[in-house]
């Protein structure tokens, strides 16, 4: 999974994000298959973000995971990484108290994503 966190310095960089998986009965008596472990979230929001719409410079608002449902997100980090967040994508973003990242929608359709709002705690 894509992962946006910042250095010492607070440059916003890209990474990637593990989420390890193990077969698990999760839903019995339906057969088993691959679960990650319980992760803690304050709340989720979901968000549609219009074409066309561009942002400013701005640091996460909080550590956050993103599910992305429909259209794109080009989400540039404050190091020039540029990456394309779109249906499918899952992004966690922990760049809360460095330079930030710029975002901007390029598809012809609006962002739809859910956001889950996380605890304090790390999750790698």
């Amino acid at each position: 999974m894509l992962h946006l966190t910042e250095d010492t310095a607070g440059e916003s960089r890209f990474g990637q994000f593990d989420l390890a998986l193990k077969e698990t009965p999760f839903a019995p008596p339906a057969l088993p298959f691959l679960v990650s472990s319980i992760m803690p979230a304050k709340g989720y929001v979901a968000i549609r973000i219009p074409v066309g719409w561009i942002g400013e410079l701005h640091q996460s608002p909080h550590r956050q995971i993103l599910f992305c449902m429909a259209g794109a997100l080009k989400v540039t980090a404050s190091d020039g990484e540029v990456r394309l967040v779109q249906a499918g994508s899952v992004w966690q973003m922990e760049d809360v108290n460095g330079k930030g990242h710029w975002s901007e929608v390029p598809s012809p359709v609006p962002f739809d994503a859910v956001i889950l709002l996380l605890d304090d705690l790390a999750l790698s």
